[in-house]
């Protein structure tokens, strides 16, 4: 089953991505003024983060493409005001279209991008992400979500037919021959967990690219994210600035946030453990208290193993803010 397919109440981590990223915006736009901004993204056939988008920050002007005509209708249905605009549009297409896209929102200056890739295309990726960023200005936000999953670069025992050192070795080339350009030259072996880095480094890369298009643009990294509800995924997104503006963005303070990005490959992992309504109660009255003590309160292991179990409870105990709080009917 493909990430497009799987139901939104099966995917607990991407839900907490999109709460932290919400989270990112209200710490981002609401101080510049939102009625400044439009939304943009994939909003896939249910528009899910248009309305999270909308139901918190407030945000009426949006935007959602697809080329899939049909999957356009259904997203002109599920629209969350009558504000919203959905149209047939391709990734690669889009960077030429942002400004027509502002014109379509008078009074709209700036642009809130998330491109939501799910297969592992990432040449034309890399290009679209490169010229995007390139046709940004002054308080944009561009984010963009890549699959990160190593199966997509070694499945089985290929390797050994392709006379590679190992899987990890094979991975690497692999990754070379589809993004040489974006790939950092002393990546020459990517490990079983080792990609989500690999691609965040990648995108540094193709940012670096852009500045030098642009030079007068700037890029930094706000908040870097990696889950996994099926396949791995990475999600980078950062600020756009131009060094003319005598306004800082984003703001002084905002590096005080918890999950605020030192870097390109500061990386917060999201692996949240599947828990009844019950289970989370009995945690939130031991969140302060570790993992440990918070497994002992439990009972039982909550993962495969105890290593896992207390991963998950660290991971819980590090987002449980922004836990899903559709999980609430117990088996």
């Amino acid at each position: 089953m493909s990430g497009d397919n799987i139901p939104y109440q099966l995917r607990p981590n991407k839900f907490i991505d999109r709460q932290i990223f919400i989270d990112l915006l209200t710490r981002l736009i609401v101080p510049r003024g939102i009625e400044k901004y439009v939304y943009v993204s994939m909003g896939g056939r249910h528009l899910v983060d248009h309305y999270a988008i909308y139901n918190h920050l407030g945000i009426r002007s949006q935007l959602s493409f697809d080329l899939d005509e049909n999957e356009v209708a259904r997203q002109k249905f599920n629209r969350p005001t009558g504000a919203a605009k959905c149209i047939p549009l391709s990734s690669a297409d889009l960077p030429a279209k942002i400004d027509d896209i502002l014109a379509e929102f008078p009074g709209k200056k700036n642009v809130i991008v998330w491109l939501d890739y799910t297969t592992a295309d990432r040449r034309s990726q890399f290009q679209e992400v490169v010229q995007t960023l390139i046709r940004l200005k002054h308080g944009d936000v561009f984010r963009v979500t890549l699959n990160a999953n190593p199966q997509t670069l070694c499945g089985g025992n290929e390797w050994q037919g392709a006379g590679s050192a190992g899987p990890a070795e094979f991975r690497a080339e692999k990754l070379k021959a589809q993004i040489e350009e974006f790939l950092p030259t002393d990546v020459l072996r990517i490990s079983d967990d080792g990609l989500p880095v690999v691609l965040a480094r990648s995108v540094e890369l193709a940012v670096r690219n852009a500045e030098a298009i642009q030079p007068n643009l700037r890029f930094k990294p706000v908040l870097v994210t990696s889950y996994k509800d099926g396949a791995r995924m990475l999600t980078v997104t950062c600020t756009v600035s131009d060094v003319d503006e005598g306004e800082k963005f984003p703001s002084k303070s905002f590096t005080r946030w918890n999950f605020a990005s030192r870097g390109w490959t500061d990386i917060q992992s999201i692996s949240a453990p599947i828990l009844s309504s019950r289970e989370q109660h009995r945690l939130d009255k031991h969140i302060h208290s570790g993992p440990k003590r918070m497994l002992a309160a439990l009972g039982f292991m909550p993962a495969k193993n105890e290593n896992a179990s207390l991963e998950a409870l660290r991971s819980y105990s590090r987002f449980h803010r922004y836990y899903p709080t559709f999980r609430h009917v117990d088996d």
